[in-house]
């Protein structure tokens, strides 16, 4: 009797601990797999599009503190953008937000949110960031070589040779008003504006950007830089080249008659398309008009 109540007793106790043990996990497992948080993909080029979506169990998330839509500026830099939310989608059991990021970098979403116990947690899944920037395009600011043309040799010749016949009758103009203003002698290639000639320069490669599409963003807006920098040299008497586009277009805004907000639009229109590592394209209406615009903001 003795020996059998012994061995009815370990049975007992072994059950007891598997049923502790099954209720342990129950109890605490919960809390860990309440939530689930990933990037897809986990590695994209600047101005790329990811995905980020955090899964929950209905309830188990409170309060959710999300990034706005639309840009949100750098803390270090708050007239610059860090990052985009493109959209944003909230449900009962998901948060899955589209974002694309303006810097290189390992970076986490600032989104914030408490348990149904009232704990409060962040976000941690990493979203890693690589510059698209290669080894000959070192920094957005470049401004392309102003005879690298990138149509097909027929347009290339043609938009040469309007630029060559441009800047001759230009020469030939200049010549023409110092004659008739002096009443002597001059020699035009010598007294001609290089300013001009560099202007020019800029001019048929924009107009032979537009007119040759498909017109693609980052091409057309390093040019067109280029064309702003020209213009800012000749009308503030300083060097442009060398500035960042953040330097250029605060200068701009302390120059010229514009609208605070319009600026950093243009701004951020500039960076997005000259960090994107896509080749994103536009209209050549879309170039025209805004090659237009800084044509007329700038003579004032």
């Amino acid at each position: 009797m003795k020996a059998g109540s012994f061995r009815l007793g370990s049975l007992d106790r072994i059950q007891f601990l598997y049923y502790t043990l099954y209720l342990s996990i129950l109890l605490f497992a919960a809390p860990i797999f309440a939530w689930k948080e990933d990037w897809a993909p986990k590695e994209v080029g600047i101005g790329d599009q990811a995905e980020y979506v955090l899964e929950f169990q209905q309830g188990e998330i409170q309060n959710p503190e999300l990034p706005p839509k639309g840009m949100v500026p750098d803390p270090e830099s708050p007239d610059l953008p860090l990052f985009e939310v493109i959209s944003s989608e909230v449900s009962d059991t998901k948060i899955k937000l589209s974002v694309a990021y303006y810097a290189s970098g390992k970076f986490s979403l600032p989104i914030i949110w408490k348990d149904k116990d009232g704990k409060e947690f962040h976000s941690e899944a990493v979203l890693t960031v690589h510059s698209s920037l290669g080894e000959k395009d070192k920094s957005p600011e470049e401004i392309l070589p102003p005879l690298e043309f990138s149509g097909k040799y027929g347009w290339k010749l043609a938009a040469i040779l309007a630029g060559l016949a441009a800047l001759g009758f230009g020469i030939f103009y200049a010549w023409y008003l110092n004659q008739t203003a002096s009443k002597r002698t001059m020699d035009a290639l010598v007294e001609a504006d290089p300013w001009v000639q560099k202007i020019l320069i800029y001019e048929s490669k924009l107009d032979e950007i537009i007119n040759t599409p498909p017109v693609y963003a980052r091409v057309f807006y390093r040019v067109l830089s280029g064309y702003i920098r020209e213009n800012m040299t000749k009308k503030m008497n300083a060097p442009f080249a060398h500035l960042t586009e953040a330097e250029l277009f605060q200068r701009i805004y302390d120059s010229f008659g514009l609208e605070e907000e319009e600026v950093r639009n243009w701004e951020n229109t500039f960076r997005r398309a000259q960090y994107s590592g896509e080749e994103v394209e536009i209209s050549s209406s879309e170039a025209l008009r805004a090659w237009d615009y800084w044509k007329e903001a700038l003579s004032k």
